[in-house]
């Protein structure tokens, strides 16, 4: 038995009847949480296929409005800044075989063939400070939680390739725009930092290395030790010098490790 009634029917149809045909937006939200990079996904109702937030253009809307419309619907994450990442239109990108899953759901016709066609597709991505965000789902898509960066290779469609492009413009950025500020807390140790790079970066970084370019940056504050109850020497806390933070990302630097 299908979980569609017929008033998430009516406003499916409604939604395609006044989107543009053939063109989606996508969204990759990042969270830095139990040291991986996490993203929303959403699962179709009565479907094992698990998806990024994505739709459709509406005709009087634009497309940064319409991915900040299409993220809040999916997941209630608002007020994001969302920054595109890239444009995917292959003209082999039309996902037939995983949009029969929907035959069975009692979905009309018309909606199957509307989906079915190649969708040329807008991809947006941002990143999320707060780390306990809750996310709600929709009346289409039942489902929703956040997925690790290492499980990408189950999603649906070419959400996979979505997400590895979304990173390697997180990683290009990294030197570039304020991230630090955005993933990580407060207070926060070199080696928490660390592993925050390194799944930005998707590869491992040599400890020393990374914490004498730290270090060597001026950006970091010693502000004390992790209060734990252990026989070893606990780690230094650090939090961000924003005013020197901000000047290193105007230079012309690299990663040095």
């Amino acid at each position: 038995m299908t979980e569609f009634t017929q008033e998430t029917i009516n406003s499916i149809r409604k939604d395609i009847s006044e989107s543009i045909p053939q063109l989606s937006i996508n969204n990759v939200i990042f969270r830095f949480r139990e040291q991986t990079l996490q993203f929303p996904v959403v699962q179709p109702a009565n479907s094992n296929l698990w998806m990024i937030p994505g739709g459709y253009v509406h005709q009087n809307e634009s497309i940064d409005n319409a991915a900040k419309r299409i993220l809040f619907e999916q997941t209630q994450i608002n007020d994001l800044l969302l920054s595109q990442f890239g444009t995917f239109g292959s003209t082999d990108r039309h996902f037939e075989n995983q949009v029969s899953t929907f035959r069975n759901l009692e979905i009309p016709k018309d909606i199957i063939e509307w989906i079915s066609k190649r969708f040329v597709t807008i991809g947006y991505y941002s990143v999320l400070r707060g780390q306990n965000i809750e996310i709600k789902s929709s009346p289409f898509f039942k489902n929703v939680k956040w997925m690790n960066i290492e499980d990408s290779g189950k999603l649906a469609l070419d959400h996979s390739v979505l997400v590895s492009e979304a990173r390697k413009v997180l990683a290009k950025e990294l030197l570039s725009q304020p991230l630090l500020q955005s993933f990580m807390p407060t207070e926060f140790t070199i080696p928490e930092l660390q592993k925050l790079y390194e799944a930005i970066l998707g590869r491992s970084i040599d400890r020393g290395n990374f914490r004498k370019r730290m270090l060597k940056s001026n950006s970091l504050i010693k502000i004390g030790q992790q209060k734990e109850k252990t026989k070893q020497r606990p780690p230094d806390l650090y939090r961000l010098d924003k005013e020197k933070y901000l000047s290193s990302l105007t230079q012309d630097i690299k990663f040095g490790f």
